[in-house]
């Protein structure tokens, strides 16, 4: 048995599902937009072991296109509100901590399990395999995750980005930007060559590198830009899948 096993949470993914959107519901003032993308990343790696996943910072950071940092402070916000607790994780062999243990908590009973001023005691595990510490979400079958209830069709997400960080008055810039993913996107998906919410999740997170570097005045043209970064976002996700075959 796998030692993610001892960790879970729940028995199956509609009780983790349930959950996460009761945590949501109840959090919905406290929750940044980082540490909701943070919550959805951990529960889309939490369904073959339902309510945990084992991951690095850096893995996490990377999804979100966000900085370990940010991540770091979206994660205790997550403890502090009893929504997920963080156990650390002792490599049996080489020793030292390895990528914590991240088990989201039953909303019914957040607060007697909650974490807030305890410490969690690192947990030693015999040396096995570590297969699932940063397996790609393609392998899980994150489309199968959680449900559409919690996320907005991609269109959606994609124009809502661009809307709050640029300005509701873009639909041209959105029809531009939209156009270079399904260029990109639309032969990968008809040949079923990856995911396509691995695909998707890509091509927010070029997006975001692109808005955030046009904000910043390090480019002009931003369409061309996200073109640029998409591709080369697309070539890690095939270079990473291959290389965890």
């Amino acid at each position: 048995m796998n030692y993610l096993s001892e960790y879970q949470t729940f028995d199956n993914k509609s009780e983790l599902n349930e959950a996460i959107s009761a945590h949501i519901s109840a959090h919905t003032y406290e929750l940044n937009d980082t540490a909701r993308d943070v919550l959805m990343m951990l529960a889309r790696y939490s369904v073959k072991y339902p309510g945990v996943a084992h991951l690095k910072t850096a893995t996490i950071a990377e999804t979100v296109g966000k900085t370990g940092r940010t991540v770091r402070r979206a994660i205790a916000l997550l403890v502090e509100l009893g929504i997920i607790e963080k156990v650390p994780f002792l490599r049996a062999v080489s020793g030292g901590y390895g990528a914590n243990v991240y088990r989201i908590m039953p909303y019914d009973v957040q607060s007697k399990l909650s974490t807030r001023g305890e410490v969690v005691k690192p947990t030693e595990r015999k040396a096995e395999p570590v297969e699932n510490e940063n397996e790609p979400i393609s392998s899980l079958k994150q489309k199968d995750i959680i449900n559409n209830t919690y996320y907005k069709p991609f269109y959606a997400r994609f124009k809502a980005f661009i809307g709050s960080t640029i300005g509701k008055d873009s639909q041209r810039l959105i029809s531009r930007l939209y156009g270079v993913y399904l260029s990109h996107s639309t032969p990968l998906l008809r040949a079923n060559a990856f995911d396509k919410v691995d695909v998707e999740q890509t091509g927010y997170n070029a997006l975001h590198a692109a808005v955030m570097a046009m904000k910043s005045k390090k480019i002009r043209n931003v369409v061309g830009y996200y073109n640029g970064v998409l591709d080369r976002m697309l070539d890690r996700l095939y270079f990473d899948s291959i290389t965890n075959v």
